[in-house]
């Protein structure tokens, strides 16, 4: 399986990592795209780079997708029937978060302090901020000393040296935002609409240069960071 869109996606014309036909197969509301296949590949960089090519060739002909990690399979459509169909109400909400969304990857290396905490994870639209790296404050402490505890866990999750300024200066643009810390690099994840990367690319280099911060910055990709419903 290489993704799931919103249903319409009608005849796709693509072929897979295998050079094997593509195909939507319905489910409910939503179409996932499919191609048989003898065996899965392997995790080539020939492989990964063509799969990466396949998910953007489809990114582009739909206005919501959510890209499948590498290797995803089922074993027939009855099995791809009931995983999407169980799931079709948080994966319908999920397309609708990332519709006519772009994903924008900018990576930097952190301070000394920055700690391996695994995957911060912040979704402007609502307010939810979670860290599954992070402690977690013992709910069973007292109502606003908790509360308090909770903020300033995601806050140190979402904390990387250097990219306040950056940060606010492409705020407008930003629907969701993921970070993920691995030793001293750090990579933030910004989900923001597909017409407006270039002018959020632009913001972004000008604060850094301001600030006088080296990053790497790339995209726009299909929603890789925010598909974690698959």
């Amino acid at each position: 399986m290489y993704a799931l869109a919103e249903g319409g996606l009608g005849r796709i014309g693509i072929r897979g990592i295998a050079g094997e036909a593509l195909r939507a197969v319905r489910v409910g509301a939503i179409d996932a795209v499919i191609g048989r296949v003898s065996r899965i590949p392997r995790p080539t960089e020939r492989n990964l780079r063509r799969h990466g090519r396949v998910v953007s060739a489809l990114w582009r002909r739909t206005p919501a997708l959510l890209p499948a990690r590498f290797g995803t399979a089922v074993g027939d459509v009855a099995e791809l029937e009931a995983i999407v169909g169980a799931r079709q109400k948080t994966l319908r909400r999920t397309l609708r978060s990332v519709r006519h969304r772009a994903q924008m990857t900018v990576r930097m290396l952190s301070g000394s302090g920055t700690r391996d905490s695994g995957l911060g994870t912040r979704d402007s639209g609502r307010g939810r901020i979670s860290s599954p790296g992070s402690r977690v404050p013992d709910p069973g402490s007292r109502g606003r000393s908790y509360l308090h505890a909770r903020v300033a866990t995601a806050q140190r999750a979402r904390d990387v040296p250097g990219f306040a300024a950056c940060r606010h200066a492409v705020k407008a643009w930003v629907r969701a935002e993921r970070v993920e810390k691995r030793g001293r690099v750090a990579t933030i994840y910004h989900l923001v609409p597909r017409g407006s990367a270039g002018r959020y690319r632009a913001a972004l280099e000008r604060a850094a240069a301001g600030a006088q911060v080296r990053m790497l910055v790339s995209g726009p990709w299909p929603p890789y960071a925010f598909a974690d419903t698959l």
